[in-house]
C-alpha cells in the first residue's frame, strides 16, 4: 500500500514536471496540429451535409424525418467543430490537452524523432491521407498521446490500488486499478490505431476503382486525348479516394505546380503499385514524351482487371471460412433437435 502510494506521488510529480517544462514550441505544435484536426473535421461533415442534400433532392423528398433529423445532427457538429476551432485559434487549451502535450516532453527526453523506425514509419502511413507537414504534426500528435494517456494511466493505476488497499479491499482492488489502467492506455491508443483502418480503407478503394479509372483513361487516349485531358475528364463528377486524389493534381497543376511534383505526389499519397505504374508513365510522358503511353495504358488496364478478379475470388473465399463456423454450429444444433427426441424416444 505504502510503495504504491509512493510510486504514484513520483508519477504526479514526473506528470507535473513534464508539464511544467515543456516549450511553448511543443504546446503550438499541439494547437497546430488540433486546429488542422478541426479543419479536416468539417471539411467532411460539410461534404457529408452536401451529400445528404444533393440525396434528398434527387429523390425529391425534402421533407424525410430521417434525413432531416441527421442533417441537423451533423450541423450540430459542424457547429461544435467551429466552436472548437475558435477556442484553439486563440491559444487556450483544455484540461485533457494537457496530456498530449506531457507526451510531447516524453518523447523530447527520450529523444523520440523521425529518425526513429516507429515514428518513421507512422509518418509514412499519415503521408498517405495528409499532406507532408500536416502528416509529421499528426504523427506527433498521435504519438504523444499515447504516451501522455499510458502515464497517467500508470499513474492512476498506483494510486487506485494504494487507495483501494487501504480501505481493506484485497483481489478486487487490483482488478479495479488494471481496469483504469486499460481505459486510459485504449484511449491514447484508438486514435494511432485508427490509422491502420484509414490506411486498410483507403488501399481497398483505390484498389477497387482504379480498374475502372484506367479503362476511363485507356478509352479517352485511344480515342487521340492528351493524357492531361484524360486525366481530367476521367476524375470529373466521380467520388471515391483515387478520384479526389486526381483532382488534387489537377489543383496543384492549376496552381502552376510542377507536374513531376504533383504527379509524385499522387504516387506518395495512394501508395499502389498500380497507381504508382500510372503515375510514372504520365511523368516519363511529359518529360520524354513517351509515344508507347496509350500500349502502357493498354496492359495497365489488363493487369489491373485480372488483379481485381483475384481480389474478389480471394474476399469470396475469406467470407466462406468465416461463414464455416457458424454453419458448423448450426449443423451440430441440427443434430441436436434430431437426436435428443429420438434418444428420448427409445428411453435413453
Amino acid at each position: 500500500m505504502i510503495f504504491c502510494m509512493i510510486l504514484a506521488s513520483a508519477l504526479f510529480i514526473g506528470f507535473v514536471f513534464l508539464f511544467m517544462t515543456a516549450s511553448d514550441g511543443m504546446i503550438d505544435a499541439m494547437l497546430i496540429c488540433c486546429k488542422e484536426i478541426e479543419i479536416e473535421n468539417q471539411k467532411n461533415l460539410q461534404a457529408e451535409m452536401k451529400l445528404l442534400v444533393d440525396s434528398m433532392k434527387h429523390e425529391e423528398d425534402l421533407k424525410d424525418k430521417t434525413k432531416i433529423k441527421k442533417g441537423k445532427g451533423l450541423k450540430k457538429k459542424l457547429d461544435t467543430s467551429k466552436k472548437r476551432y475558435e477556442v484553439l485559434e486563440k491559444g487556450k487549451i483544455s484540461v485533457l490537452e494537457i496530456i498530449p502535450i506531457t507526451g510531447y516532453r516524453l518523447m523530447q527526453l527520450l529523444k523520440l524523432d523521425i529518425t526513429n523506425e516507429v515514428v518513421k514509419k507512422l509518418n509514412q502511413k499519415c503521408i498517405q491521407f495528409k499532406e507532408k507537414k500536416e502528416a509529421m504534426n499528426y504523427t506527433y500528435y498521435l504519438l504523444s498521446s499515447l504516451f501522455g494517456y499510458s502515464l497517467l494511466g500508470i499513474l492512476l493505476f498506483f494510486l487506485i490500488l494504494g487507495l483501494l488497499l487501504a480501505m481493506g479491499f484485497s483481489t478486487r482492488s487490483f482488478v479495479i486499478a488494471s481496469m483504469a489502467l486499460v481505459v486510459f492506455f485504449v484511449l491514447g491508443y484508438v486514435p494511432y490505431d485508427n490509422v491502420n483502418d484509414v490506411i486498410r480503407k483507403r488501399k481497398e478503394e483505390i484498389e477497387n476503382q482504379f480498374p475502372q479509372v484506367i479503362s476511363k483513361m485507356t478509352l479517352l487516349t485511344v480515342a487521340g486525348m492528351e493524357v492531361n485531358q484524360a486525366w481530367k475528364l476521367t476524375c470529373s463528377n466521380e467520388k471515391g479516394v483515387l478520384y479526389d486524389e486526381m483532382r488534387c493534381v489537377m489543383v496543384e497543376l492549376d496552381n502552376n505546380v510542377p507536374p513531376a511534383e504533383a504527379y509524385s505526389k499522387f504516387i506518395s499519397h495512394c501508395n499502389n503499385t498500380y497507381t504508382t505504374k500510372l503515375g510514372t508513365a504520365i511523368i516519363q510522358n511529359i518529360s520524354k514524351g513517351n509515344s508507347e503511353i496509350v500500349t502502357l495504358f493498354r496492359t495497365l488496364n489488363d493487369e489491373s482487371w485480372m488483379e481485381h478478379k483475384h481480389n474478389a475470388r480471394r474476399k469470396g473465399e475469406a467470407i466462406q471460412s468465416k461463414l464455416m463456423i457458424p454453419t458448423l454450429l448450426m449443423f451440430f444444433g441440427i443434430l441436436v433437435l434430431v437426436i435428443l427426441p429420438v434418444m428420448s424416444g427409445f428411453g435413453f
